[in-house]
């Protein structure tokens, strides 16, 4: 599709109104996030934080294919075919971003294989949730806008405040690889993902289609940090004032092993 000036420079400027609006959504920059560089976390908290947030690394190559299932054609599958060829290591080493992702959470305190039985905050079972729901359920416009701009341009925001947390709670670079890793290739991706939005930004539907699915993901994503919070400070309580108790208790909290048991996620033919 060829597209006149005029159509272009509309659609690139929506995109970079979107980008800001996501700068400065609540979703990146929350509290927890935004006061590493002035607040230090200790690394206790970043244990909490790591097994909380493997979940959501764990499942979003899934989104992706879904995602990528309800294409309409093979351009719009082009860019989220590339980003799934990072995902599974392609400039990782061969290494997944799951497994990655593992190598921090054993420096932060967690012992292999123990990864996916780690209590989940409702708040990090919702994420999950609705993510699924948007890739499967939602039209492919807000589904892309939600894994799109809604984590390619909010990643590399949020990943750089917690970056500078985790230096301040003395972990070492070769333990941090999976958050400065995404400070880089989420940058190509976001790239990427602009060059794939411009021509569908120049109808006005389909840009509210995309910056839907942004929000949708951004509200969640709020919604994930607090739960986040909120984990920390009861298992900070249970740690120092034992036997603490806190108003979040880990009873009738879903693992990450047990999620998989009871969903089943499927693309399905609707006639």
């Amino acid at each position: 599709m060829t597209l006149t000036i005029e159509q272009e420079k509309e659609a690139r400027q929506f995109l970079s109104d979107l980008r800001s609006e996501i700068k400065n959504h609540a979703g990146v920059g929350h509290s927890i996030l935004g006061r590493m560089k002035t607040d230090p976390r200790s690394r206790f908290d970043f244990m909490v934080l790591a097994g909380q947030h493997f979940p959501l690394v764990g499942n979003f190559t899934r989104y992706m294919e879904l995602l990528l299932l309800n294409a309409p054609d093979s351009e719009a599958k082009c860019w989220l075919a590339k980003v799934l060829v990072d995902e599974y290591g392609e400039r990782s080493e061969g290494e997944d971003h799951a497994e990655h992702y593992k190598k921090f959470m054993h420096a932060a305190g967690h012992k292999p294989g123990e990864e996916d039985i780690i209590p989940l905050h409702p708040e990090v079972v919702h994420f999950i949730r609705e993510h699924y729901r948007i890739a499967t359920e939602e039209p492919f416009l807000v589904g892309l806008g939600a894994l799109g701009p809604g984590h390619e341009w909010s990643i590399p925001a949020m990943f750089e405040l917690a970056v500078a947390g985790l230096r301040k709670a003395g972990f070492a670079e070769k333990e941090i690889e999976y958050w400065t890793m995404h400070l880089e290739q989420d940058q190509d991706h976001g790239a990427w993902l602009e060059e794939a939005l411009v021509k569908y930004c120049i109808i006005e539907h389909n840009r509210e289609l995309i910056r839907r699915g942004a929000l949708l993901s951004l509200d969640a994503r709020e919604r994930f940090w607090w739960g986040v919070t909120d984990k920390i400070a009861s298992e900070s309580t249970k740690r120092h004032l034992p036997p603490g108790t806190s108003a979040t208790h880990t009873e009738g909290q879903l693992t990450l092993r047990e999620l998989r048991q009871r969903w089943h996620v499927e693309a399905r033919l609707v006639e």
